[in-house]
């Protein structure tokens, strides 16, 4: 009996050993092994991707990416705005198999924008110089705010504005300008008749608003309306 016990003891420990050198070699195998239920693309990429694709913004960051289920291997057929798509937003990954998970994830988006260079008083003319482009945060845009500059230069301020200001197109003088000594039509009405005569601008000016303009015929100084830049309406 003592030596039956003794066998068993000795077996009971070499299938013990047997087990945990098999189980030293299988365990690391299987813990190199990938997760199947994990995605093998970046749900952040995807986000972006989406974002840059459907909205006009220069550049979006996509942060702190987090699914409510298992996301498919394969990457989804199309991206859905649940909440957002700014600040803590939520999308729908909407994949081939008609699966639809949750993803929340934090959007921040940049636009540049035209800020001025320095102080500008009201009826400034504006020129190259006196603005520069600037990235901001879309969240932080002010409404109107001017994206490109060609929009604005050569027009006038209609309100003095200091350095290192986002500007507006409510700050702007938006009508076309027209510049001193340009050659322009007048339209000289007089008791209902309409005489068509060239002149002369004297100062700068823009449309829709008053302007002094020389009569090449008369040789004088009259003031009119610049309907156009080509053309002066002048009452008599």
């Amino acid at each position: 009996m003592t030596i039956g016990h003794g066998t068993q003891n000795v077996n009971d420990r070499l299938q013990r050993k047997v087990l945990y050198a098999v189980a030293s070699v299988l365990i690391p195998l299987f813990l190199c092994l990938p997760d199947a239920k994990s995605a093998s693309w970046a749900p952040e990429d995807e986000l972006k991707s989406y974002l840059s694709d459907n909205y006009p913004w220069e550049e979006v960051e996509v942060s702190n990416v987090q699914a409510q289920d298992t996301l498919l291997d394969e990457r989804p057929e199309s991206v859905q705005v649940e909440k957002g798509p700014l600040g803590r937003a939520v999308f729908s990954f909407i994949f081939r198999n008609g699966e639809k998970v949750m993803v929340s994830a934090h959007v921040r988006a940049y636009d540049r924008v035209v800020m001025s260079k320095r102080s500008l008083q009201k009826k400034h003319v504006l020129e190259e110089e006196d603005i520069y482009l600037s990235k901001m945060d879309i969240e932080k845009l002010p409404g109107n705010s001017v994206k490109a500059p060609a929009k604005i230069i050569g027009k006038a301020l209609k309100r003095s504005i200091n350095a290192n200001v986002t500007i507006k197109e409510d700050m702007i003088e938006m009508s076309q300008s027209v510049e001193r000594g340009k050659s322009v039509v007048l339209l000289l009405s007089y008791q209902g008749m309409v005489i068509r005569t060239d002149g002369k601008t004297k100062e700068k000016g823009y449309v829709g608003m008053p302007v002094r303009v020389i009569n090449n015929s008369s040789k004088k100084v009259v003031s009119g309306v610049l309907i156009d830049e080509n053309t002066v309406k002048v009452e008599l």
